[in-house]
């Protein structure tokens, strides 16, 4: 192919206006859709989007590419020859080649870390290095060592545009793919643990507070390691431990995407103790754990030094840089100072490091005195630097409105080597990228070639790094990640409010049928303990304050309605559940499928609408709108669950999901039936209906199952058997325990003793098989055994009071860990 056809072919087509609103109205919906924007950022910010795909991308040609690559790999040297050095024998520094301001004053600079890992030559094993493109070239603007932020959105961006842009893309000359290049990132923090074989990685996040959660979600998703917070871990005898549902789990390599500053609160001064790990730094001294990237990497993303590039690289590598950084001068250099004095638009001052979210620093312009520097600037001039105010090229250069472009690199290290990923992240826009969000970016593509990458060292051409679409899949981890116990009690709480919401939504849809039809009001009023019952099931209980007894026709108000669904103040609420149980789910994106996460945060959107539409409308007028909201809710909550059947891996995380399902389904059955049928009248005719047992029964999902087992009226006795002791009715108490059982028992594994939680069930199931109703109903065939009748009502509280006890056994043996903690320390005490 000619040299004109391959440029030609590497170009992008240019999108007509309508192609590219379209192109962006699509991905703005993706985006939105798959969750991976925190919402309230979205609506509270004033600078723009959390997170905008631009569908142009950038395109950067084999040959391009081939020196860029070459510079980056040299830059990840450099960066890791310099903190081996800084944090080992400080030659640098000995050298008098770097001033000693430079490092030791640096905010960054952990004194602690100082011979910490002393043969650890390579500590970044991620790197981020922003570049700009002007008229001269490529040039270096910033590195990021500390905790790298892009690596999962670029993957993403990629993954978005080739759903959506396929055609234009199937229209590029072959180019590499990124997609897999998180799994190359697993394969570099294997080798860091001190363990051969089997090592347990974990990545470390600050929760989802952190406005890059979604990331740190994806990654670990996509690598398949669980994903902890700071309490998630725990350090004894000089090793660090994960908080499983099977106990303590030891842990080898933490890759964090927490902040250095507050890793170890023991060791740094933070006021985020949850944050980070107590005792972490003795465990990285003794040899037991390796943290990636190695605590105080934040140094070397100081822009002081740059001011030295020249001369450190010469001194560490003994070359030239092959990609220059901005030009730079420290504010210590007195010199270079009067000459940007002289000339501010043509320089900008900065400080050496960008400020921490949530940070509060002086403005840069007021640094900047009448009578020159700020005297927090002459106080500590290593700490700003002066920059060159450089002019970026636009991302399509001629075209009309083409925003500017930085491009993020990312290079990682393996072993001695260095693989670049061929592709990145592409910010657009004048500004630096932002600090708590990406803003507008875009995808960048490497175009293959037969022009290889050029080794910096022997300057031959070297193999391409990276996977592409034709390159074998690397597989993933054998095996399954161990379950945190934060991980599995969010599980089961997902699981209860989901069902919650599901379960109020199906009273009020079935509420309207039942309370229209033609039925005596002395009937009616019995339908009122059935009401009662359920609304106690589900957390309503307080909600209906109107005399049922007197007043039956104001039981199913359209207040009491709208209250039940869209009460942003009830906290179970069907708004209020679903909020809930998406911001539990938003905290298991490692866990969760996609497929079945992009259902929960539309379903969210709608339920907003709703509420606020609803605000301010006199209750008559809201029927229509709380019906639309409770009819979308069981449509999407049962398209969630069953997504997630057919999709999630059912091993212990979707076990504890379906636990909390079943306990809360139980509770609210057995909480029905006793109000439903502890006190009825023993001695109803068996010939006649009952209404308020069929309302139950409708609003159980359970009235199908009833005309099919016992074929036939609503009569006590067989509801009571239907909902307490039939196993193949999904919604009775012999069913959903069996289940519970059953979940417990696989997260067991069979291994071991059963716990309390597990006695505790099968001991509810055997009073459930040997239950005899002769006792609740007299008059049968059996009766003349149980003459004297006992209360169905206290029966079934008592059932209520064990429910609710079996979910303090659970958080005591799997979330707490504090019958596991009373057991060791029995243990210890005999001994």
């Amino acid at each position: 192919m000619s040299a004109a056809a391959l440029t030609k072919s590497a170009v992008f087509p240019r999108l007509s206006p309508a192609q590219r609103h379209t192109l962006r109205a699509s991905l703005r919906a993706n985006i939105r859709d798959a969750g991976l924007t925190d919402l309230a950022l979205e609506t509270t910010s004033k600078t723009g989007p959390a997170w905008e795909l631009e569908p142009t991308p950038l395109i950067l040609p084999a040959a391009e590419w081939a020196g860029l690559e070459a510079g980056l790999r040299q830059r990840a040297r450099f960066i890791n020859a310099l903190l081996f050095d800084i944090y080992g024998g400080q030659l640098v520094l000995r050298e008098g080649l770097l001033p000693p301001e430079v490092v030791l004053s640096d905010s960054y600079y952990r004194r602690p870390c100082l011979d910490l890992e002393p043969n650890r030559t390579r500590p970044a094993t991620l790197l981020r290095f922003d570049l700009v493109k002007t008229s001269d070239g490529w040039q270096v603007a910033a590195t990021h060592a500390n905790t790298p932020v892009g690596l999962g959105y670029a993957v993403q961006n990629r993954r978005f545009l080739s759903q959506e842009a396929g055609e234009f893309y199937r229209a590029l000359l072959d180019h590499h793919s990124i997609i897999n290049f998180p799994l190359r990132l697993l394969d570099a923090l294997k080798p860091l643990s001190p363990r051969t074989e089997d090592p347990a990685i974990v990545l470390l996040s600050a929760g989802p507070r952190d406005p890059f959660y979604a990331e740190h979600s994806f990654l670990a998703r996509k690598m398949g390691l669980p994903l902890v917070q700071g309490d998630d871990l725990l350090v004894l005898d000089n090793h660090v431990y994960f908080k499983t549902i099977a106990g303590l789990e030891p842990v080898d390599v933490i890759y964090r995407r927490l902040n250095d500053a507050h890793i170890d609160p023991v060791v740094f001064s933070t006021d985020r103790e949850t944050a980070g790990v107590p005792g972490l730094l003795h465990c990285i001294r003794c040899g037991h754990v390796t943290v990636a990237n190695a605590i105080g990497s934040g140094v070397a993303e100081s822009r002081t030094l740059d001011a030295f590039l020249p001369r450190l690289m010469r001194f560490y590598l003994g070359e030239k840089p092959l990609l220059p950084a901005v030009p730079t001068s420290t504010c210590g250099d007195t010199d270079q100072l009067d000459l940007i004095l002289d000339a501010p638009d043509e320089f900008r001052l900065r400080p050496a490091h960008d400020p921490r979210l949530g940070e509060k620093t002086k403005p840069i312009p007021d640094l900047l005195g009448p009578r020159g520097l700020a005297r927090e600037v002459r106080e500590a001039p290593f700490a700003y630097v002066v920059q060159k105010r450089l002019a970026p090229l636009a991302l399509q250069p001629g075209a009309k409105n083409s925003p500017p472009f930085r491009f993020s690199a990312y290079a990682l290290t393996q072993g001695q080597d260095f693989a670049i990923m061929p592709g990145g992240l592409v910010h657009l826009g004048a500004d630096d990228p932002p600090l708590d969000r990406l803003g507008l970016t875009a995808d960048a593509i490497v175009i293959q070639g037969s022009a290889a990458p050029i080794d910096e060292n022997t300057a031959q051409p070297r193999p391409a790094s990276g996977p592409t679409d034709r390159d074998p899949v690397p597989s993933a981890a054998e095996g399954h990640a161990a379950l945190g116990s934060r991980t599995a009690e969010n599980l089961f709480w997902l699981g209860r409010y989901l069902e919650r919401a599901e379960a109020t939504a199906r009273m009020l849809s079935i509420l309207d049928d039942v309370a229209l039809e033609e039925i005596p009001a002395g009937d009616r009023r019995r339908w009122l303990p059935v009401w009662q019952g359920l609304l106690e099931a589900t957390g309503h209980a307080s909600t209906q304050r109107v005399s049922l007894r007197t007043r039956p026709h104001e039981a199913f108000s359209s207040d009491l309605a709208r209250s039940m669904a869209l009460d942003a103040q009830h906290p179970s609420s069907i708004y209020t559940s679903v909020r809930l149980a998406t911001e539990n789910a938003r905290r298991l994106r490692d866990h969760l499928s996609p497929e079945a996460w992009v259902l929960l945060p539309p379903l969210v959107a709608n339920l907003n609408t709703a509420y606020r539409a609803q605000l301010g409308i006199l209750s008559s007028a809201t029927k229509p709108i709380t019906a639309k909201a409770v009819a979308r809710v069981l449509v999407d909550l049962n398209a969630f669950l069953g997504t997630a059947e057919r999709t999630m891996v059912h091993d212990a995380a979707w076990y504890f999901l379906r636990l909390g399902s079943h306990l809360e389904r139980a509770i609210m059955t057995c909480s029905a039936l006793r109000h439903a049928l502890g006190a009825h009248h023993v001695k109803h005719a068996p010939d006649r209906e009952a209404p308020e047992l069929s309302a139950l029964l409708r609003m159980l999902g359970s009235q199908d199952a009833y005309r099919r087992l016992y074929q036939a009226h609503s009569q006590p006795r067989f509801v009571a058997d239907l909902l307490l002791r039939q196993g193949a009715a999904p919604r009775s108490l012999y069913h959903n325990l069996a289940n519970i059982l059953n979940r417990l028992r696989a997260i067991r594994n069979h291994g071991g003793e059963p716990n309390a939680a597990e006695i505790a069930v099968e001991e509810m199931l055997g009073t459930l098989r040997t239950l005899k109703f002769a006792q609740f109903f007299p008059g049968q065939a059996d009766d003349a055994q149980n003459p004297k009748a006992s209360p169905l009502g206290e029966f079934l509280a008592g059932l209520l009071v064990r429910f609710n006890t079996l979910y303090s056994l659970l958080n005591d043996h799997y979330f707490s860990h504090q019958a596991r903690v009373a057991v060791s320390k029995q243990a210890e005490f005999q001994i």
